[in-house]
């Protein structure tokens, strides 16, 4: 589970990323956003930090928790996002279908 902070007024979730996001902990993540929206918070904003890798699991974790939200009239953005990952979701042109925020 990755550490969390509410606004609760807006409804918003920022989920603190840490670490490489591969198979196991893109699972962890979806569910972690779906248990937040249950909750009541389905405006979630995912923070990088600092050296956060993502891999093909974790950017596929990110989409269908993005579409999971949309379905539910929330939102999903990324926050804090590291050049090199920024890096491979504008070469395989993803990043036009993610709201990334500075």
């Amino acid at each position: 589970m990755y550490k969390t902070s509410y606004d609760e007024q807006n409804k918003i979730c920022t989920i603190f990323l840490e670490g490489i996001i591969s198979l196991k902990s893109a699972i962890q993540l979806k569910e972690q956003i779906a248990k937040e929206a249950e909750k009541g918070f389905p405006h979630i904003i995912l923070d990088f930090g600092k050296d956060v890798h993502v891999d093909s699991s974790g950017i596929g974790a990110i989409f269908n928790s993005q579409k999971y939200l949309n379905e539910r009239a929330g939102s999903l953005k990324i926050k804090n996002i590291g050049h090199e990952t920024l890096s491979i979701l504008k070469i395989a042109n993803l990043d036009k279908h993610l709201n990334i925020i500075n």
